[in-house]
Formats: structure tokens, C-alpha cells, sequence
């Protein structure tokens, strides 16, 4: 598929500046015949229009002849852009108020907004099947979609966008959505991992604010552990609090803050796990098997996700930024930390799967890449951020960001504001975005039986489980 935009692309370009469809409208070169009366008496004059052709008729002689543009009055054709999306009550908020803004630039352009239930992924994989895709949407897989020709590559329609000015993302950024050298998303806000803590259950524990520990060199795996401890509450023999909220891809996780190895970045062809990742598997199930700071899989229902911190059943869990708009109603004091790390650890970032993509196939090409780059454009990310989700990607509101002057709900705004920032600024890539899914399936399984207890770490992550990672990481 060609990088650059046909001529037919490049016109409809110069229509959409005018606010949507036009037709009939293209600007064309006409030579106007201008006449000047020589005399002061003017016995008539006449002006009509001939072929878009502009003549103005007096009884004098002609003294020059000019070029000018002349240009049809357009006729506005309102079109729709389908798009497809996951989200709850609050994402949807957050993208009616993007549209919002979209509809002032765009009057013309209509976005129909589709949130299916269960798993969106299965949904959009069908959809691409039955010829009924959306316009825009998340894509599944960059390295698996790219391949098979469902995504539009966008490098042309970014160049030819004068709104859309690419110098503004933090450098790497827009990397995230490029596949072999090509841009075929754009990507949102960043997602780094850090600790939701309630501030509350700390105090009446008595136990110090991590990020002070962080800064001391203190906040390591045993000091998390020791406080986990601590922050468990029981009544009787029933739990009534637990210290921490396994809560995504923990597992996962805890390998970038314990320093494991994990895959060769950014190809993502080779895993490079070692006895180390073994350690930290083990130490990871041992938080639920042995020490028991988080649920076992019987007891999860009565405390929930996220849900649960927010109702005052977890002290701690760990997420990215889109989970200050989830926390407006809580009741307790609640900050944003540094996750616990080894020295050779670090923060992970949210890859997600590359950001925002057109399909290839969209009958509204322009319209459709007008939306994408709407909701990260420098109005759309400061929206989506100042409602309490992803941190903007923009280099120009950083400062906003971190002064609180953005959120348009002080209540989701943590009083730890700046961890965020200055842990994307370490952070590493997480890889559940870029391995394929086959990789996910085998690592997930694995996994799976380590935090069960049916296996340890060393007999789930043998020979053969690394021969089954590598082989699935070779396969597109």
C-alpha cells in the first residue's frame, strides 16, 4: 500500500480545511478580463458569470490581463465515521467531551461510537472478518495486523495535517505505534505502573509514605512485603482487608521492578528469561500462597478489582494513570507511588497495543484519520488527561499536568502528581503489546499454574517452556 496520498486524497486534504465533504468545489486558475473606462461618463456596465468565468463588460478598452482563483460555492455533504472502542462510564464521558471538540473544528463530520460488550478484541477480529469494520479503531496486533493489510498507514496524512504538529510528543513516543518504520496508529498518553496507596490504611498502620522510602533507597521487595503484612486486617479468622490487589499483569510486572530479563527490545523475537525470572515467580505466587496479602482465587469475588480499593478492601494495587478518574469517590485519602523496585529494577511502562489505527479499507479515509488524530491532538490529550486518565504525550502541557492545573476534578488529581513523569522517565516498554498473542497463551498458561500452587516456578519455566516461548515469537 503506497506511504503517499493520491491526488484524489490530496484534494479532498484541501476540502476538509473548509469543515467537512466538499463537491464540486476544486480551485482552479481562470484568466479575468479586467476592462478600464478611459472616459468619466459610464453609459453601462454589466456583470455576469460564464463558466465560473468572471467578465465585467463596460464600453471602454481593455489595459490588463490578471490571474485569479475562482472557486465553485461548495455543497457540504455531512458524513459519518464509524468508531469502535472498550471503555466504562467514565472512558465514555471522557470520549463524548473529545467529540465535542471535534464537532467545533469539524461541523460536518459525524462520529458514531460503538462500545460492545464482552471481549472487544473477538469482536473486532469478527467484524474484520464479515467486511463490517469500524473506521477507526484500537487495533489487536500491529505485528499481526500490519502484515495483513488492515491498517492505513497514516505517514502521509500526518505530514499533509497542519494542525497535527508531530515536534510536540516527547521523543519515542510516536514510535509506539510504528511498525517497521511505518506509522500505522498514533498513540495516546503515557501509561506508566506506579502504586495506588491508601493513605489512611498507612497512617493507622504507622507506616511511612513509600515515596519517602523510595527516596531513601528503602522501597524494596521486603520493605513491600513487611508493610503488606502489616496492612491486612482481619476479624477473627476472616479477612477483611487485604494489604494488595493483584490487579492486570502483576506477574508480569514485578519482573521490570526485580530487574529480571525479559525479551530482546524492541524485536521481540527472543525471550531472555533466566533463573532470576524463576526467583521472582515464586516470590510473586508466595504473596498469595504463603503470605496471603492478596486474595486466593475463592476469595477474590467478595473484594472485587479496582473497585475494591476504591470501597477501602485493598490497601494497595498497582495501575497507570486512567485509574484517578475511577477514584473520585472515594472516601478515604489515596496517593499515586513509586512501585517498589531492586536497584537493577525499574518501572514498566503501558505499551498497550500502539494506539489509535484507520482501516485500510475505510471509504472516509481523511475523515477517519481527522478523528484518530483529534484525540491526540493537544486539546484532545489535555481533555483525557485533566478527567483523571493517561498522562499527555505532549511536551507542551507537561508542566500544566503536573501543577494540577488540568484536572477538571480536583478529586482525581493525586497529591503525588509528579510521580507520574518522573516515573515514564524511567520506565521500560511492558512486551504483553508487541509479543504475539501465541507468546501470551504459553506464558500466561505457565504462569497460571505457578500461582495456583499446582506447580513451583522452577518446574512451570523448564527447557521447555523457553523452546515453546522462542518457537511462538518466530510466527506471524
Amino acid at each position: 500500500m503506497a506511504s503517499k496520498l493520491s491526488r484524489r486524497q490530496l484534494l479532498k486534504l484541501g476540502a476538509a480545511t473548509l469543515g467537512g465533504a466538499l463537491v464540486g468545489c476544486t480551485p482552479q486558475v481562470v484568466k479575468e478580463t479586467v476592462i478600464v473606462k478611459e472616459t468619466v461618463e459610464v453609459e453601462k456596465q454589466v456583470e455576469q458569470v460564464v463558466k465560473e468565468t468572471v467578465v465585467v463588460e463596460k464600453e471602454v478598452k481593455v489595459t490588463q490581463v490578471v490571474e485569479k482563483v475562482v472557486t465553485a460555492t461548495p455543497v457540504v455533504q455531512e458524513v459519518t465515521v464509524r468508531f469502535m472502542i472498550w471503555g466504562g462510564d467514565a472512558e465514555k464521558k471522557a470520549w463524548q467531551a473529545r467529540y465535542d471538540i471535534f464537532r467545533e473544528k469539524h461541523p460536518n463530520i459525524r462520529v458514531a461510537t460503538t462500545y460492545p460488550p464482552g471481549n472487544y478484541q473477538e469482536k473486532l477480529t469478527a467484524m474484520i472478518a464479515s467486511g463490517t469494520a469500524p473506521d477507526v479503531f484500537v487495533p489487536n496486533h500491529l505485528r499481526l495486523d500490519v502484515p495483513r493489510g488492515i491498517l492505513l498507514p497514516l505517514d502521509a496524512y500526518m505530514e499533509a495535517d497542519t494542525d497535527f504538529d508531530m515536534d510536540d510528543f516527547i521523543p519515542g513516543t510516536l514510535d509506539r505505534g510504528k511498525y517497521q518504520g511505518v506509522q500505522y496508529a498514533i498513540p495516546g498518553g503515557l501509561g506508566p505502573q506506579v502504586i495506588f496507596w491508601n493513605v489512611d490504611f498507612f497512617k493507622e498502620a504507622g507506616l511511612e509514605n513509600p515515596n519517602e522510602l523510595h527516596e531513601k533507597g528503602q522501597w524494596t521487595p521486603e520493605k513491600f512485603l513487611e508493610y503488606s503484612l502489616k496492612l491486612n486486617k482481619k476479624e477473627g479468622d476472616t479477612f477483611t482487608r487485604f494489604a494488595y490487589l493483584f490487579y492486570g499483569l502483576d506477574h508480569m510486572e514485578f519482573l521490570y521492578q526485580m530487574g529480571s530479563p525479559t525479551f530482546d527490545h524492541p524485536n521481540y523475537t527472543k525471550c531472555l528469561f533466566d533463573d532470576k525470572t524463576k526467583e521472582i515467580w515464586q516470590w510473586t505466587a508466595d504473596l498469595i500462597n504463603v503470605h496471603h496479602i492478596s486474595p486466593l482465587p475463592e476469595e477474590v469475588g467478595a473484594f472485587g478489582s479496582w473497585a475494591g480499593f476504591r470501597d477501602g478492601k485493598y490497601a494497595m494495587y498497582i495501575s497507570g494513570p486512567w485509574n484517578q478518574a475511577r477514584l473520585t469517590t472515594m472516601q478515604w485519602q489515596w496517593d499515586v507511588a513509586w512501585p517498589f523496585q531492586t536497584a537493577d529494577g525499574a518501572p514498566c511502562m503501558q505499551a498497550g497495543l500502539g494506539g489509535t489505527s484507520v482501516y485500510s479499507l475505510t471509504k472516509l479515509p481523511w475523515e477517519s484519520y481527522l478523528w484518530a488524530a483529534n484525540n491526540e491532538s493537544k486539546e484532545g490529550q489535555a481533555l483525557w488527561a485533566g478527567l483523571g486518565f493517561d498522562i499527555p504525550s505532549r511536551q507542551s502541557l507537561i508542566e500544566k499536568y503536573n501543577s494540577g492545573d488540568m484536572f477538571t476534578d480536583p478529586k482525581a488529581k493525586p497529591p503525588s502528581v509528579d510521580i507520574w513523569y518522573k516515573a515514564a522517565a524511567v520506565a521500560k516498554p511492558q512486551f504483553n503489546g508487541w509479543v504475539l498473542p501465541q507468546t501470551w497463551t504459553v506464558f500466561n498458561t505457565a504462569w497460571g499454574m505457578v500461582k495456583s500452587g499446582e506447580k513451583t516456578a522452577a518446574e512451570a519455566m523448564d527447557e521447555q517452556f523457553i523452546k515453546d516461548i522462542n518457537a511462538t515469537l518466530t510466527g506471524v
